[in-house]
């Protein structure tokens, strides 16, 4: 059963999230708040939430400072940014904040519950325009400085599989384009973020261009 907290400070929200996610047979919603302050609250008593929908903008404490401050706290849930503003800056904060996901509100229920899913299983999910943003931000604005990757002791066919996360390719995009098995890619793919200390592939994207390996 993953076990979810809903954050948000209008209760229509909430309450349609709930909704979605109660329809679930393994989806139970543990905890609901109005906002930041009262959604730390909430994981301090529940350790057993995995997950937490969290809206950016909220009073008494923003989403963003919520999910920095989940940092102090053991077994903290993952986090899924979930809100209406699209603004790419904000989800480069989300990300710098430890959240795992991001999704817009306009995104549909499947999506909503798919992302959960998801995310409690240990891997993050951002939308596909939100991706693109995301990395389009990164490469106008260029790094302050040149990332070296020989720190990270990757190995050649490591590195070429890295250059094509940064391009926004998939797994089997990249196993078509290497000519190796899915297997294979999958495990340069956790080889790659285990490194570089990447938590999913947008962080890992991010570090390509940064590199210089993806246009």
């Amino acid at each position: 059963m993953i076990r979810v907290a809903i954050a948000d400070d209008q209760e229509l929200v909430r309450d349609g999230f709930s909704l979605i996610l109660r329809s679930q047979p393994d989806i139970q919603v543990a905890a609901e708040a109005a906002d930041g302050r009262q959604f730390l609250d909430a994981v301090r008593r529940d350790s057993r939430i995995d997950v937490a929908l969290v809206d950016i903008r909220m009073p008494v404490l923003d989403g963003l400072q919520a999910t920095r401050e989940l940092a102090t706290i053991p077994h903290a849930p993952a986090v899924i940014v979930v809100t209406t503003f699209d603004d790419d800056a904000y989800v480069l904060d989300a990300i710098a904040s430890g959240a795992r996901g991001f999704l817009l509100k306009r995104s549909s229920a499947r999506d909503l519950i798919a992302a959960v899913r998801t995310v409690a299983a240990g891997e993050a999910v951002l939308s596909a325009e939100v991706t693109g943003a995301v990395l389009d931000r990164v490469r106008a604005t260029g790094p302050a400085t040149r990332v070296d990757l020989s720190t990270y002791q990757l190995t050649a066919r490591e590195v070429d599989v890295l250059a094509l996360i940064g391009a926004g390719l998939n797994n089997n995009e990249i196993a078509e384009r290497l000519y190796l098995s899915m297997s294979t890619v999958k495990s340069h793919v956790t080889n790659v973020l285990a490194k570089t200390g990447s938590r999913d592939r947008v962080r890992a994207a991010i570090l390509a261009i940064q590199a210089g390996l993806a246009p």
